[in-house]
């Protein structure tokens, strides 16, 4: 008996050791495909899992792709369940992205037919570049149009929660490409290399403007010293001159517009380009069932942007299943003891023989039981028991020591019935007396002791709590 009971906790250990595995869950927030894989000792993928049901104390990976950063903001959380009511723990994942502020600005809209450009005012010369004039600006405002639907697009699409990585860099090269200027380069060679000649261009062009606005100012100078003017011509002239600083400052301060809005996109673009799609998790699976909850909530750029309310966008639910592992709780048993003929009560007859009776009936005992045993089901596993009971009878009285294989039944696993052996106290003749024996003793009270040796048990054992 001493030898089984120092190999118990060697077979314990040995049951307890599992090799751990990976595996990896793959989540597509555009599609909402779950795909799971075993992983190798490499982390690559060694095989695809129709019917995941995880190894106990495995790493897994959970990986969620396409989701858009600018537009999501993924939270998660974890609950646990063991098949034998373990409690469970949940954990949360910071934002992804936020705190960028939006962006606003008006297209150019300016009018060259506002310009005073009459013969009494102007030279020749004076209105030809007053024609001219009404090109540029025309250039002008295009670019800056095309600034501002840049800066739409980016925007628009930087908040949708539909589009891939890809797919907004795709949507944003299309419409750079729509504008039609040999000056530019091709935005999708290089699209940093197109916003600075988008700049540069926008820039010259203003100073073409303001550098023909400031001629125009010239020539109504000198024709303001070619001899007495009308009153008419100086109310004329004085609201000319106006106008063209009014010109003047208008220009700057859209290029200005334009310029910061232009730095805005290359600012996001560079955090696009920066930005992944995707979010990986590591999970340590020790539970025997679990639940990871993704709740996809408007990311703080997108509240920023549309003063948004935090609005929950979808929720989805994962469910990692484990097989495997070794379970080990306490229950408190009622088993029936029975020794058999390895217990006898002693007593002395009428005509002073030494007589014994076999106690093989079984005596109620009140148990305390440790079950452990590898996880096979939810409702049906095989295992062992060890346990000390104490009789419930008067007339004997000790421990006994229990040891066998059980049966656990239930979703909880709160039942078992058990059976094995028994190795508890007996009683035994001393001084050399035996059944049989005629004696002049009138009572055996001194003449027995008691000694521990093996029988066997059965009983129902009903599980209390975890202590693994």
């Amino acid at each position: 008996m001493k030898k089984i009971l120092l190999l118990l906790p060697l077979f314990l250990l040995i049951l307890s050791v599992n090799a751990q595995e990976r595996y990896k869950v793959l989540y597509d927030y555009q599609t909402e495909n779950i795909q799971y894989f075993s992983l190798d000792r490499n982390n690559k993928i060694k095989d695809t899992l129709e019917k995941p049901k995880f190894k106990k104390n495995s790493q897994v990976e959970l990986q969620v792709v396409n989701v858009n950063p600018f537009a999501v903001k993924l939270e998660t959380d974890v609950s646990e369940e063991e098949i034998h009511k373990s409690g469970g723990s949940g954990f949360n994942f910071g934002t992804l992205l936020g705190g960028i502020g939006s962006m606003s600005q008006d297209n150019l809209k300016l009018n060259l037919g506002n310009l005073p450009v009459s013969d009494t005012l102007f030279s020749r010369g004076a209105q030809s570049r007053g024609a001219g004039l009404s090109s540029k600006f025309q250039d002008l405002n295009d670019i800056a149009t095309n600034v501002s639907a840049l800066k739409s697009t980016l925007m628009s699409n930087l908040k949708n929660p539909n589009l891939t990585k890809e797919e907004i860099e795709a949507n944003l090269k299309q419409v750079a490409a729509q504008q039609q200027d040999v000056r530019l380069p091709n935005p999708d060679e290089n699209f940093y290399n197109y916003l600075a000649n988008l700049e540069k261009v926008l820039v010259t062009g203003t100073n073409e403007i303001i550098t023909d606005v400031k001629m125009l100012k010239a020539d109504l100078d000198r024709t303001s010293n070619e001899g007495v003017a009308s009153r008419g011509e100086l109310v004329l002239r004085n609201t000319s001159y106006t106008e063209l600083d009014n010109l003047i400052q208008s220009v700057q301060n859209s290029t200005v517009e334009s310029v910061a809005s232009l730095n805005k996109i290359q600012s996001l673009y560079t955090a696009l380009e920066g930005s992944v799609f995707s979010r990986t998790y590591d999970y340590y699976l020790d539970s025997d069932k679990s639940n990871i909850e993704l709740t996809f909530k408007e990311s703080d750029f997108a509240q920023d942007s549309d003063a948004g309310n935090n609005a929950v966008l979808k929720s989805r639910n994962i469910k990692i299943l484990s097989r495997g592992g070794f379970k080990i709780n306490t229950g408190v048993a009622l088993t029936m003891n029975n020794f058999e003929s390895t217990s006898e009560d002693y007593f002395i007859t009428e005509d002073g023989q030494i007589a014994s009776n076999t106690n093989d009936y079984f005596i109620p005992n009140l148990s305390t039981m440790i079950n452990f045993y590898p996880i096979i089901s939810e409702n049906f596993n095989l295992g062992g028991s060890f346990g000390l009971s104490i009789p419930i009878s008067d007339d004997v009285k000790g421990v006994n020591f229990l040891l066998g294989p059980s049966l656990f039944l239930g979703n909880d696993s709160r039942l078992s019935l058990s059976g094995g052996v028994a190795y508890g106290p007996v009683d035994r003749l001393t001084n050399g007396l035996e059944a049989g024996d005629s004696t002049s003793l009138n009572s055996l009270d001194g003449f027995t002791k008691t000694v521990y040796d093996i029988g066997y048990y059965f009983g129902v054992s009903f599980s209390i709590f975890n202590i693994n």
